[in-house]
């Protein structure tokens, strides 16, 4: 059977996710990795990588704003080149990588997620309010 349909279905170039700030929801961004994965074909280790990264992300987000409401999405790879991202609602405190001290308990994730991403790793002032922290990964 031929479709006769001119438009072909394709997955969006954004999947997104809007959620209140608290560590029971971090499982919640590497659900939406995960179909991000199985809608744009991408790798075991690409997959993996994506949730490893959104969701140190956002446990950042999480501990620093309890309560409050985040954004978090995953962008169609380009060149093999995923995104994730995740807005929150404060845009004075910005993100600083450390360099990791082996006897901290917290601290390393930026630091983790630099060298993952071989330093395509940054942040920028959302248009109205707050900010958005991203990463790239891939080849």
């Amino acid at each position: 059977m031929v479709s006769t349909c001119p438009y072909e279905w394709a997955p969006p170039p954004r999947l997104t996710l809007e959620l209140h700030a608290c560590a029971e929801n971090v499982y919640l961004v590497r659900n939406l990795v995960d179909q991000a994965a199985d809608s744009w074909g991408l790798s075991q280790e690409t997959r993996h990588l994506g949730r490893l990264i959104l969701t140190e992300l956002t446990t950042n987000a999480c501990r620093l704003y309890p309560g409050r409401v985040i954004l978090t999405w995953v962008a169609t790879p380009r060149y093999g080149v995923g995104e994730v991202g995740v807005w929150d609602p404060d845009g004075a405190n910005l993100p600083r990588i450390v360099a990791a001290d082996a006897a901290a308990e917290t601290g390393r994730g930026l630091f983790i997620i630099n060298e993952l991403t071989g330093g395509r790793l940054g942040w920028y002032p959302a248009r109205r309010v707050g900010k958005v922290v991203w990463a790239r990964f891939g080849p």
